[in-house]
């Protein structure tokens, strides 16, 4: 019969059944997932350290992707650097060749067409060499970064390194590294307005300190400029040489009246433009004259002494009466570039002794060891498109404003033909009485906007008032000395307005240039102007002409035949061609130093991507024994459970039978 006994063991069979298939379902899970914790509720525990792993080891697959390109990327620059240094080997062997005296004219001119295809082709080269889109050798970019790691920091970065002829010495000089002046101005030279420290020529005293005082006489010639360096060269190891050359108006016909002289000597009336050069010639010493095809005449020299036009119409030959100084030239002896600079504290001269002007006396723009020059101050006019300004013999245009941006954007302009970019620079330093500016923070703004200086008491905070007041571009931080410092990196002017009348400003400040500048109160307003950077693209000359290139606080800059792009690898003798056997050297020691910095960040990347292999190992296998199912274990728990499972479902189905009985029995 039926009884509560069999009734219970029924419900019993029912439960243990159910649990036999929830353990069947999740072996079967385990097993086919192959893990262990599929879901929070099969270890709440390890869920943590599951996500922290699966991340870490996801992370370092990456990574050691990342560490992969990495050593392709070297390979292809290296590749392509074997490939330069194939090329260079060609050179000299051509080169080798053209030191034999018995080669003819036709030969030498047939080894230097040669030569010359090979150093196009390392240009190209150079231009073609690309990971990604990247150029590696062209030197439009200087290092890449990859992270290669699994934290922020993990990163390795591979210098690249411009490797095209003219960085390798073999092409054309570039504007710094054969530097040439403008026309020297008239100035009485001596030790207390121009000391032998006020200018720097690679950071070395440009002139030697005996020679200072015999500049004072009033030879202030490029010749004597030139003398004066050069007794320094074994210093800055630069050499000067100096040059002369005054340029006509054209003149479609000759009509003299009258004689004129050139450096005293007289020059005759002449009837014809070629007959006036003859005369020139055969008369003036030390110059040379030579016709152009614009009808203008051109005189020159090789010295850089000056030269002298007067008598009684110099205007019928086209010349206008005046002293015309030379101009200089500076390279270093070992091919590098060179720097000029005057001492400021801009550049990092404590003493601040010297100052652009004594630059600018000598023609020369402040040059820095990268190619770029850099200007004065602009001036507080805009530009506008009767101004006489050339860079590279293209006419700038006008700008927006008289700041160092808005002429940065006028020059940007036309970079696409003149290779030349342009951007701004402006630094003020400030020494601001903290106690009086609190006092006074609705009197002192900067470019208009107000300065909330009323709750400030150190420096710091001054600096957090300032960046506060969100002004355009303009940043300001603390400089070395513990003073505050505006920057603004596009050149926008800097203009402080102080109304009040109480001692804000307790100290000289400076410009861009390093110049003291006052700021008074009473509702005065400074205006502080930027500089002007220009960038050749190609690390070739920079010619900066024009009447007006003040405007941009520059000097106007003169080229020479010598800077002009092209190879500097000449056979044309035997000399040459022997010569040129060290600047080939130079070029293949520097594609070889270049090999072995990326060789040795292919082997860096190398020893890091064993180590992400060994963590990501060790890892994963943390990992698995943590997360993975026991496969064995697994079957057991399976196999168990489906036995058990059957067992009772054969019992449930007993019990059930016998009820069923019982029910017949009593209908």
């Amino acid at each position: 019969m039926l009884n509560i006994g069999n009734l219970t063991a029924s419900q019993f069979i029912q439960k243990n059944m159910f649990n036999q298939i929830r353990e069947i379902t999740h072996s079967t899970e385990r097993l086919s997932s192959g893990k262990r914790v599929n879901r929070a509720s099969d270890d709440p525990a390890s869920i943590g350290p599951i996500s922290r792993l699966n991340a870490q080891v996801l992370s370092l697959g990456e990574a050691i992707s990342n560490g992969a390109e990495g050593k392709i990327l070297t390979q292809t620059a290296d590749s392509g650097l074997s490939s330069i240094n194939n090329l260079l080997a060609r050179v000299r062997e051509l080169a080798v060749q053209g030191g034999n005296t018995t080669l003819t004219t036709a030969d030498r001119n047939t080894l230097q067409v040669e030569i010359d295809a090979y150093l196009t082709e390392i240009d190209s080269l150079t231009n073609l060499i690309a990971f990604n889109t990247i150029k590696l050798l062209d030197g439009s970019n200087d290092s890449v970064s990859f992270l290669v790691g699994e934290n922020k920091n993990d990163n390795i970065s591979i210098n690249l390194v411009k490797s095209d002829s003219t960085a390798l010495g073999l092409s054309g000089a570039s504007g710094v590294k054969e530097f040439t002046s403008g026309r020297v101005t008239g100035f009485t030279y001596n030790s207390s307005n121009l000391a032998a420290s006020d200018i720097k020529i690679n950071s070395q005293n440009a002139l030697a300190a005996n020679l200072t005082d015999n500049l004072s006489s009033g030879n202030n010639t490029a010749t004597a400029l030139v003398t004066a360096i050069n007794a320094n060269s074994n210093n800055h190891g630069a050499t000067a040489t100096g040059f002369n050359k005054l340029t006509s108006a054209a003149k479609s016909s000759l009509t003299m009246s009258n004689t004129f002289t050139v450096n005293t000597n007289v020059i005759s009336v002449q009837t014809s433009l070629e007959n006036l050069v003859t005369e020139i010639n055969q008369e003036a010493g030390g110059v040379t004259a030579t016709l152009n095809s614009d009808n203008t005449i051109t005189l020159s020299n090789t010295t850089g002494n000056d030269i002298v036009i007067g008598g009684n119409a110099p205007t019928d030959a086209g010349f206008t009466a005046g002293t015309y100084l030379g101009y200089l030239k500076l390279a270093n002896v070992d091919g590098t570039f060179v720097k000029i600079e005057a001492m400021t504290k801009a550049n990092g001269y404590a003493s601040n002794s010297g100052n652009i002007d004594d630059l600018a006396r000598f023609g020369f723009n402040e040059v820095d060891s990268s190619t770029v020059i850099r200007s004065d101050l602009v001036s507080t006019n805009a530009l506008t498109t009767s101004h006489d300004i050339k860079i590279n013999d293209v006419d700038i245009g006008a700008s927006d404003s008289a700041s160092a941006a808005a002429k940065a954007i006028a020059i940007n302009a036309v970079s696409s033909s003149t290779n030349v970019t342009a951007s701004g620079n402006n630094i003020v330093t400030l020494d601001i009485n903290v106690g009086e500016a609190s006092s006074a923070s609705s009197d002192i703004k900067i470019n208009g906007n107000a300065i909330n200086f009323s709750s400030v008491t150190n420096t710091t905070e001054t600096i957090t008032a300032i960046n506060n007041a969100s002004i355009g571009d303009i940043i300001a931080s603390a400089n070395s000395d513990g003073d505050v410092e505006l920057t603004s990196a596009s050149g926008a002017d800097i203009v402080i307005t102080h109304a009040g009348s109480a001692g804000v400003f307790i100290d000289a400040h400076t410009d861009a240039t390093g110049a003291t500048i006052s700021v008074a109160g009473g509702g005065s307003s400074v205006t502080f102007k930027g500089q002007i950077l220009l960038t050749h693209t190609a690390g070739d000359v920079i010619k900066i002409s024009g009447d007006d290139v003040g405007e941009l606080g520059l000097q106007a800059q003169a080229s020479s035949s010598a800077s002009t792009p092209g190879s500097i690898i000449s056979v044309s003798t035997s000399s040459n061609a022997t010569s040129a056997l060290t600047t080939i050297d130079t070029a293949i020691d520097t594609i070889a130093n270049t090999r072995a910095k990326f060789g040795a960040s292919e082997n860096a990347i190398d020893h890091r991507l064993n180590y992400l292999l060994d963590a990501k190992t060790n890892s994963t296998s943390r990992l698995s024994k943590i997360e993975d199912a026991d496969f064995a274990l697994e079957t057991a728990r399976l196999t168990k459970a489906q036995i058990m499972s059957k067992a009772a479902s054969s019992m449930l189905a007993q019990a059930n039978a016998n009820g069923e009985v019982f029910l017949r029995l009593i209908n």
